[in-house]
């Protein structure tokens, strides 16, 4: 079993990854195939994750994620987080590409076994992120 400061290691891998980093080789090294997602209410399972976050990359490729802080809770790994970018390339969602910043903060808690996400459930204002990106 990982101890806390693995766990947080393997956290703050995989959220670094959104900083140029190779992004779906993250997701391959530090998300199970078995990830339990409770985002938006569960909407979202992995590939729907991994897809939508890897079209985010590409529609806005000055994205930095900067974490704020991180805590531990035996597995549980809590991570704030602030993600901000400029939509300059093609349509994320349908809206197209306006130049507009945005930025989006939020908590993600993790629980990690055997060094990878099993469980992940991110905290922040989603709806407001798309209404940045649509210049509402």
């Amino acid at each position: 079993m990982s101890t806390t400061d693995e766990n947080k290691t393997i956290a703050r891998n995989f959220y670094d990854a959104y900083n140029g980093g190779e992004l779906e080789g993250a997701f391959d090294a530090y998300i199970s195939k078995d990830l339990i997602n409770h985002t938006n209410g569960g909407a979202m399972n992995r590939d729907v994750w991994v897809q939508s976050d890897l079209a985010a990359k590409i529609a806005m490729p000055d994205q930095t994620m900067t974490i704020l802080s991180q805590g531990t809770d035996g597995d549980t790994v809590l991570t704030h987080w602030v993600l901000e970018g400029t939509h300059t390339n093609g349509d994320f969602f349908g809206i197209p590409a306006s130049g507009r910043k945005t930025r989006l903060e939020a908590v993600a808690v993790d629980v990690i076994r055997d060094g990878q996400v099993v469980e992940h459930n991110a905290v922040g204002d989603f709806t407001g992120f798309m209404a940045q990106l649509a210049g509402q």
